[in-house]
């Protein structure tokens, strides 16, 4: 009988055919982590996108209607109505530089 391969061969064949496919073990592994990734940050943009998609449809229902004419006047072009009081901030600022305390002291004060 003729010996075809040694035990040492096979040994390295083996040796050799494990490296291989722990490598390619590896690369897939790496690719898998790096699709998971990407599917997450997709599923968050899709959810951005639907919430804005949501809230267009929702500007879109109201405009036309007489309430967002006089808002958007108000807002964009500074409408003001015959009986409305119009009050500008030269320094909105201001307001902010007071705590929750002192701004209610200030607004029972005026209320008076």
């Amino acid at each position: 009988m003729q010996k075809t391969m040694t035990v040492k061969g096979f040994v390295l064949i083996l040796a050799l055919v494990l490296a291989v496919f722990l490598c390619f073990h590896l690369m897939m592994r790496g690719d898998l982590t790096r699709k998971a990734e990407q599917e997450n940050a997709l599923k968050l943009a899709l959810t951005r996108l639907q919430e804005e998609e949501k809230d267009l449809k929702n500007q879109l229902s109201i405009v036309g209607t007489a309430d967002y004419i006089v808002s958007s006047a108000r807002e964009n072009y500074s409408f003001v109505n015959r009986d409305d009081i119009r009050f500008v901030f030269s320094n909105p600022e201001a307001l902010y530089a007071y705590t929750e305390e002192e701004l209610r002291t200030l607004v029972d004060e005026m209320a008076d």
